[in-house]
Parts: C-alpha cells; sequence; structure tokens
C-alpha cells in the first residue's frame, strides 16, 4: 500500500449522529492522499455502524478500539498506528471543505510549518453563531501574538515527527489536552501556523446544549489561566465527553444563565446592527 501523505485520526465516544457528516465531508475531497483512523472508545450506540458503512467509499478506513475514554489518548493511539507523515486530528462533529487538503498541501509546500490549523465557520448561518466561529479566530491568532498557541481541538494538523519529539498528548488532560499540546509544541520550537482561510466547519453543539454565556465564561477563565500561568486546567468540570449528550432532551431546569441568553443575544444583534 502506498504510504498516504494524511492520517485523518478521529476520536470517537457515541457519535453515531455526528460523524457521518464527518465521514461524507471526507469522500468528497478533492485529494485522495490520506488515510482514515477512527479511535473507539467503547461507543454505546451505532458509530461503529455508521463508520463500517463508509468502507467502500473510504478503503483506507480503519477502526482502532481504545481502552480508554479520554480524547488525548484516543489520538495518541491513532497516532501510534498511522501510516502517514502528517496527522490531521479531527473532532468527530466537526466537517471538512472539499477542497480542504489541496490548501493544506499548498501551505505545507510553501512554508516551513510542523504544526497548523485553519480559521473555521460555524455549523449554522445564525449571527450568534458566526460571531462565535470569529471569535475563536480570533483566540487563536491572539493566542499566538502573546506567545501561548493555542492548538484548536477540533483540528489540529502536525507532522508526525513533532508529535513524536513531545510525546503526544498529555493524557492527563481530560479536556485541554489541545491548549496544553499547542504549548509544548512551541515550547520544542514547533510554533503554531495558521491558514487565514476557512477549510472547516466548527460545531456548536455544545453551546447550543449548555448555553452561550455558561461556555464562554468557562473558557474565558480557562483562557485567563493560560495567558498567566501557561498551564491549562487538566480537568473542567461540567466538560462532559462523547457525542449522545447532545442528542438528549434536557430534563434539569435552565440556569440563570441559559435562560437569559436570548435577551441578551438580542440585544447583543441590537447593538451591532
Amino acid at each position: 500500500m502506498k504510504k498516504p501523505m494524511f492520517s485523518v485520526i478521529i476520536p470517537t465516544l457515541n457519535e453515531e449522529k455526528f460523524v457521518g457528516n464527518l465521514l461524507a465531508s471526507l469522500v468528497a475531497q478533492t485529494q485522495k492522499d490520506f488515510e482514515v483512523i477512527v479511535v473507539d472508545g467503547k461507543s454505546k450506540d451505532k458509530t461503529i455502524q455508521v463508520v463500517e458503512r463508509y468502507k467502500v467509499k473510504l478503503p483506507s478506513i480503519r477502526i482502532v478500539e481504545s481502552e480508554k475514554k479520554n480524547t488525548g489518548a484516543q489520538r495518541n493511539l491513532g497516532a501510534s498506528v498511522a501510516y502517514g507523515n502528517w496527522l490531521v486530528f479531527v473532532d468527530a462533529d466537526s466537517t471538512l471543505f472539499p477542497y480542504f487538503f489541496d490548501r493544506v498541501s499548498a501551505y505545507i509546500h510553501r512554508n516551513k510549518a510542523r504544526a497548523l490549523t485553519t480559521r473555521c465557520r460555524s455549523d449554522s448561518e445564525l449571527r450568534g453563531d458566526a460571531l462565535l466561529a470569529l471569535f475563536s479566530n480570533m483566540t487563536v491568532e491572539l493566542s499566538m501574538k502573546f506567545r501561548r498557541p493555542l492548538a484548536p481541538g477540533p483540528l489540529t494538523i502536525v507532522h508526525c515527527r513533532a508529535h513524536q519529539a513531545i510525546r503526544g498528548y498529555d493524557e492527563e488532560y481530560r479536556n485541554t489536552e489541545d491548549v496544553d499540546y499547542g504549548r509544548r509544541l512551541f515550547d520544542a520550537g514547533y510554533p503554531l501556523h495558521i491558514i487565514r482561510e476557512t477549510l472547516y466547519v466548527w460545531s456548536l453543539r455544545r453551546f447550543r446544549r449548555e448555553g452561550t454565556l455558561a461556555i464562554v465564561q468557562r473558557f474565558a477563565i480557562t483562557s485567563l489561566l493560560v495567558l498567566i500561568t501557561r498551564k491549562p486546567q487538566k480537568f473542567i468540570t461540567g466538560y462532559d465527553l462523547g457525542g449522545a449528550l447532545y442528542t438528549l432532551k434536557k430534563t434539569t431546569r435552565l440556569s440563570l444563565v441559559r435562560k437569559y441568553e436570548k435577551k441578551i443575544r438580542k440585544l447583543l444583534y441590537t447593538f451591532i446592527s
């Protein structure tokens, strides 16, 4: 088998409602020089069945079972069995534009990047969601200006040797592993590059489920700690993993933040209009 340029590594945990969209976007790629590795944390839903359906359209796809339900550990496991020189770590609820690999390949050939990401857009046309995507893109840019580069969880592309040089993701981090990963890449001499073109779609399912203001507040505190101490929290309370959470209806009472979120958004729209 010809060695691919890219290995797409997708950690999954109960992602039957989302992973099919990502795999369909991989089928639609104009450049096919990649393999796909789905690292599943023993999903209880039909995630594996959904992935199996794509084996004809994506002949290079492999399914690896992880004993750990941990994003960093699953990414490391995927990297350990990858054949490609470049590792594309992408969340199961993200999707890639059809010309993703064309643009990434061109950038790599023009520059000496060993770690990179791209700009994103939101998964809806709502103005508030577009603002969140803009905020996310600006946050990554600012992190580089402050020499605290973030490696965005939804999409990070890194050369296999850079990944090996820092010994991969720190598996002690449950949900800020991407922040730690970007910091250690930078310290090892692999600064993050940004392709300033929108090449993937960022899912805002967590924002819809838990409330935009609650999520923004949580990550604002985390970002502030990174700017001050250069080290993120190893665990963010209430940050659950897995896709099944976002397919269920909430049964608990809405928090005050959630209750008034629509009113605050409406005021924000009025202010910027």
